[in-house]
């Protein structure tokens, strides 16, 4: 197990002409598959009160105070830009991922105990321990043996530690490993509660719990870093992304395209062209009549 952690990390610029704000990304995006893989334990329940965050920051201040961070969105125009994005640290330091939370198989292991000959079937079979923890937890009034018998007992091999233990609750005998298979039925640690309201234990499983998967609300954006002085935001017919301006120039010479620097130099020409037209257009000096000359 380990304590999840989760650290802005600034991403080089891509080596790329066009890329999507997720390569600008300060945080890793987690689902709730790979939160388990990467730091061994559940991510928490998803919480309706907030919608879907698939990122943590784990530098966020202490509780009470805010974090901010900015991100690619639509402004008041229309049009995309970088804006700010304010969060609760408490919101800023937790993922919010969608689905169930899962939780291990209860696997109950074999046994080579036998009775009458046959084998045992191991569902029936548990430790003291958690029989002791059950009938405190009942307040049952007795704890027995169900194995220990006259006829037909049941012979555990040396190596086996368990017993079919069983409790006695208002006058009911119940097999601990039968009610230990019940609460773990969904899986070990599995939330429920016990219900002895009859005079017996039931396990009682809570109800599912809200998922997300259906939640409407778009998720809490990814934080980005600024972008750098040749980035810019590209909007194309289907999708928007960052495109990176020498690269694009270079593309270009590269591809026989008309640049900026093109257009300049053919505006210099046609000054030039247009000056000497205008020159060639006026009449010389020797053409002029002269001042001494009589008219006509």
């Amino acid at each position: 197990m380990s304590n999840p952690v989760s650290l802005p990390i600034v991403p080089p610029q891509p080596v790329k002409e066009v890329y999507g704000f997720a390569e600008l990304a300060l945080f890793q995006t987690y689902t709730r598959e790979t939160y388990l893989t990467a730091f061994g334990v559940q991510a928490p329940a998803w919480n309706p009160s907030r919608p879907s965050k698939f990122w943590f920051d784990s530098t966020a201040s202490a509780a009470g105070d805010v974090a901010a961070y900015k991100i690619f969105a639509v402004d008041s125009t229309g049009i995309w830009a970088l804006q700010q994005l304010v969060l609760s640290a408490a919101e800023a330091a937790a993922v919010n991922l969608p689905g169930l939370i899962t939780y291990a198989p209860y696997v109950i292991a074999p046994t080579g105990a036998t009775r009458g000959g046959s084998a045992q079937n191991p569902k029936y079979l548990s430790l003291e321990s958690d029989a002791r923890t059950l009938l405190a937890a009942f307040g049952a009034t007795g704890l027995v043996d169900e194995g220990a018998t006259i006829y037909y007992p049941i012979a555990y091999p040396p190596d086996e530690p368990r017993r079919s233990w069983a409790i006695l609750l208002n006058g009911h005998q119940q097999n601990v490993g039968e009610l230990l298979a019940a609460r773990n039925a969904q899986g070990v640690g599995s939330p429920g509660r016990w219900d002895t309201s009859q005079g017996f234990a039931v396990w009682v499983p809570d109800p599912p719990a809200p998922t997300g998967l259906d939640d409407p609300r778009p998720p809490r954006p990814l934080p980005v870093r600024d972008l750098l002085p040749n980035e810019i935001i590209q909007t194309g017919l289907m999708s928007v992304s960052v495109a990176r301006t020498d690269l694009q120039q270079e593309n270009a010479k590269q591809g026989g395209a008309f640049l900026p620097e093109d257009r300049k130099t053919l505006q210099g020409i046609y000054d030039i062209v247009s000056k000497l037209a205008l020159a060639a257009s006026l009449p010389s000096a020797t053409s002029l009549p002269s001042a001494t000359e009589p008219r006509p």
